[in-house]
């Protein structure tokens, strides 16, 4: 009894010791995370967002929401979000962009928090944290405005793996550096984890994340779980069983909606397809580690000749899989946080694989999740470079510097990188402009921008993009047919008819082609009329 006592208050102390440095760190986290998108607040409504919120009526009166549209159902709290923004501030997107900012900001605190929670170690926390933060593959999920969900469903996910491993940490005492069960706190344990369920339903409401919720809790509960009493043992199964039982549900409700839509992996088929899900992974891992290029349209993703054939990048792919098997048993005892930064990339990179097909193979904004695996094993690999480096008497000094620089120039390449993308979501023009700069090759750009263009009544530049989408990609027949309009409107019908002849002879059967085509030759041939 004394024994506990006195390891009680020990832990009291240690906490109240640790709380003001912990709230520093927080303060700065959230400071850097906020300051990092201050210059998102401004951008405009962009693609999505037109059809999402300024041209969906259902979102623009609050009671007709509530009354005819609102249903309990996967991302209504996204839905319900949109609608009390316009409730507020109407057209205006800076209220839109600032729930995403303020959205990510928490993340990256919540995330502090949890690795804290599992290996209590503050530095390896920040610096997590800080990756996380200020990671540039972030900017589409949170500078414009429709990605945010995948921002805002990841607060939760996150909230609620806080509060699932806070229950085991609760019941534990520190005995010679080993962690055993006491018993005493498994009523607050059970409060702990009836939040964890509440933001796991929260979730579930909120967007994408909740799919891989319950994979999080089995391999915690497998692999990082210490011990605990029985009877919350046999709690937390019983709780992973219906958390089991709804992310189920809502993977089915998810797949059969998203197959309503033609998705760009249905191009391949047999072993292309598994071909194509390998290839996927070792390009999302290079736009991670070096995401010097911004894009909704990564070229990758729509070159279908290239794309299923078996390069260098299917065989790295299968190293990377492999590799990452391997170091996750390897560290599992003596890194737990590299084992648990893969097994977080994984398992939330998992819903966006295309094992189970999704709009786009790659979507930068599908990465925020996964980042965060990303980052924890970032910073568990640089600060045992610099446990290295001070264990090295000879070269210590010289070492740290060369580190201090090393990680000052990769951080702060990081937080530009980041300034630079938020300014590239400011206009449609700006956002297709640097899409065609960043992927020269990536056609469907051009045809949205220059679809931008004729929405703007600018004619001419709207004609340029489709010529210059249509020399990179000529077997477009929807190219050709919306050119052929723009000539049709300019009062060029020959020009015209070349073009929706041309729309014909890639699909015959292209019936705006064919229904504009007749009615120019009806009028050629009866000019009065």
């Amino acid at each position: 009894m004394k024994s506990q006592l006195f390891l009680g208050i020990k832990d009291k102390s240690m906490q109240f010791n640790k709380l003001p440095k912990n709230y520093i760190l927080i303060l700065f986290l959230g400071l850097i995370s906020f300051s990092l998108y201050i210059n998102s607040l401004h951008g405009e409504f962009l693609v999505d967002d037109e059809s999402a919120i300024l041209n969906n009526p259902s979102t623009h009166d609050y009671n007709t929401y509530i009354s005819k549209h609102f249903r309990i159902k996967p991302g209504v709290l996204d839905e319900l979000k949109r609608v009390l923004i316009w409730k507020i501030s109407g057209e205006n997107p800076f209220l839109y962009h600032l729930f995403n900012v303020i959205a990510h900001v928490s993340c990256v605190i919540f995330l502090f928090i949890l690795i804290n929670s599992l290996f209590n170690d503050r530095v390896l926390s920040f610096l997590s944290s800080l990756i996380f933060a200020i990671h540039p593959i972030h900017t589409e999920a949170i500078s414009w405005i429709s990605g945010g969900h995948y921002v805002f469903s990841s607060l939760f996910f996150i909230a609620a793996l806080i509060f699932y491993v806070n229950p085991v940490r609760n019941t534990t005492l520190e005995k010679n550096n080993i962690i055993v069960s006491n018993g005493v706190k498994s009523d607050r344990s059970i409060f702990y984890l009836a939040l964890s369920v509440i933001f796991f339903c929260l979730c579930f409401f909120a967007g994408n994340a909740v799919a891989t919720l319950p994979i999080m809790f089995i391999l915690y509960e497998l692999f990082f779980s210490q011990a605990q009493d029985k009877r919350l043992k046999r709690i937390r199964l019983l709780v992973l069983s219906l958390i089991l039982m709804v992310a189920a549900l809502f993977v089915g409700i998810v797949f059969v909606g998203r197959n309503k839509y033609i998705h760009t992996i249905f191009y391949f088929r047999g072993a292309s397809y598994l071909i194509v899900i390998a290839k996927a992974l070792a390009y999302y891992l290079k736009i991670l580690y070096l995401p010097i290029q911004r894009g909704l349209y990564h070229p990758f993703a729509y070159n279908t000749m290239d794309t299923g054939k078996i390069t260098q990048a299917f065989f790295m792919a299968l190293i990377i899989i492999f590799s990452s098997i391997f170091a996750f048993f390897r560290c599992r005892k003596k890194a737990k946080p590299v084992s648990f930064g893969i097994a977080w990339f994984f398992v939330t990179y998992l819903p966006y694989s295309n094992i189970i097909p999704v709009c786009n193979i790659i979507s930068e904004r599908y990465m925020y999740l996964a980042c965060a695996g990303f980052s924890i094993i970032m910073a568990y690999l640089i600060l045992k470079i610099w446990r290295i480096i001070n264990e090295n008497a000879r070269y210590k000094i010289v070492l740290r510097y060369i580190a201090i620089t090393a990680i000052t120039l990769f951080l702060g390449s990081y937080s530009l990188l980041t300034l630079k993308h938020n300014i590239e979501y400011s206009n449609l023009i700006t956002y297709w402009q640097t899409n065609i700069n960043n992927f020269p090759d990536g056609y469907k750009a051009y045809n949205n921008l220059a679809g931008t263009y004729y929405m703007m009544g600018n004619r001419e530049q709207a004609i340029a993009y489709c010529w210059v989408n249509l020399m990179i990609k000529p077997d477009q027949p929807h190219v050709w047919c919306n050119l052929g309009k723009v000539y049709r409107e300019k009062g060029d019908l020959k020009q015209a008819v070349d073009c929706y002849r041309e729309a014909l002879s890639y699909d015959k059967d292209f019936l705006p082609a064919q229904k504009a085509l007749t009615e120019i030759e009806k009028k050629l041939a009866n000019p009065k009329k």
